[in-house]
């Protein structure tokens, strides 16, 4: 498997480039005009704009959206090819990262177009934590093979930006960061990414850039709002009570390299037990799909949840020796059938009869880089050939 692996990483890598890093996004709709001049005063046309755009089994996108270069493809880009060694690379796309930052003083990254759901209504210009926290993992990641101190400068100043535009709540012995600024309740898989980014923000360099108090506190809020069953709501708000596997599986990867890197507590580690076995019990099919709400059968087959999927199983065995090999190597075998195009890219997703087969590069092929690169270390760390 590992040469089919890397034959499709290489294709992927010249489909990027080919693209010039540029796709539409499933997310895109107000980026047409008219679309979002006729939706401006009602949140809820907008969303209907962008739920039309994304579930609809035709394209729509050539009704006017705009093709672009996403934040998140290129942070795992950089993520990749750190992990790879490959310095030209990831210098490369160290540098592009920068033209992608909101604007303003502060250190920190969005979406790059307006969005609204039923959390936020956000514009082009409008910062979250999940594509800082993921940019700031990319950059230590970055740095573990260059030692570049000015990326560590910067690792520095994405910390301190997420103090002041994402504001931490001290709740007492647990806390949380705002995923868009000035949101009043806690979304848990961007905590515990946080507490991810932090956590690796002091084992790169060695020192505590972030007081260690913070990091236990984003813990605990993970610890203490897990359900009975292991399992994480999206949000601790009402309309965020829904469980699905791609937000599981990376609140697991992160909590699993908090505790491997630096934070090992019995409670944590009582906390990732249960959150595994449900995870492995009620998120995948019997013959390895990986289910994208817990209540899903094996349809949809997603995209990106397909690459968590693998990332999870991936790291949390690098990091914990906790192994799932067998139901890796069925979701990784299922996800390159069903999803991948000989093209170069992964299709968005297959429902029961229909397969949409959209290249959205930072939705769909991108993830895959990174979860491949990281199945191959896991599942390939003893072979010297």
């Amino acid at each position: 498997m590992k040469n089919k692996i890397d034959t499709i990483i290489s294709s992927s890598i010249i489909h990027i480039e080919k693209m010039n890093y540029q796709s539409f996004d499933l997310f895109d709709a107000l980026t047409c005009a008219w679309i979002d001049k006729i939706t401006n005063r009602s949140d809820l046309l907008r969303r209907i704009a962008i739920q039309i755009n994304l579930k609809f089994p035709l394209n729509l996108h050539w009704f006017g959206m705009r093709k672009m270069v996403h934040t998140k493809l290129v942070s795992d880009l950089l993520w990749y090819f750190s992990l790879e060694k490959n310095n030209e690379k990831s210098r490369n796309s160290y540098e592009k990262i920068f033209e992608l930052k909101v604007n303003g003083n502060n250190m920190v990254w969005g979406l790059n177009f307006p969005y609204t759901s039923r959390f936020i209504n956000a514009d082009s210009n409008t910062p979250n934590i999940y594509n800082t926290a993921t940019t700031g993992i990319s950059i230590c990641e970055y740095i573990s093979i260059n030692n570049d101190k000015l990326a560590g400068s910067v690792v520095k100043e994405i910390i301190e930006s997420l103090f002041s535009v994402f504001k931490f709540k001290d709740e007492g012995y647990k806390g949380w960061f705002s995923y868009y600024p000035g949101q009043k309740a806690p979304t848990y898989n961007v905590n515990a990414l946080t507490a991810y980014f932090l956590c690796k923000a002091n084992y790169t360099s060695k020192r505590k850039l972030v007081d260690i108090n913070i990091i236990e506190q984003l813990v605990q809020l993970l610890i203490e709002e897990q359900n009975k069953d292991g399992s994480w709501y999206y949000s601790r708000l009402s309309k965020g009570k829904w469980i699905d596997g791609f937000h599981s599986g990376f609140i697991i990867e992160s909590l699993a390299y908090v505790y491997s890197h630096g934070y090992k507590s019995k409670e944590l580690y009582e906390c990732l037990k249960k959150a595994w076995k449900f995870y492995i019990s009620n998120m995948f099919t019997k013959d390895g799909y990986p289910k994208y709400f817990i209540e899903s059968d094996k349809y949809p087959i997603e995209a990106q949840n397909c690459a968590q999927a693998i990332q999870t199983i991936a790291t949390v065995g690098l990091w914990l020796n906790w192994s799932e090999k067998e139901l890796l190597e069925k979701v990784i075998e299922n996800t390159l059938n069903v999803l991948y195009d000989k093209k170069g890219f992964f299709y968005y997703k297959k429902v029961r009869n229909f397969i949409y087969k959209q290249s959205y590069l930072r939705w769909s092929t991108s993830p895959m880089l990174v979860a491949l690169k990281y199945s191959e270390l896991y599942l390939y760390q003893n072979d010297n050939s």
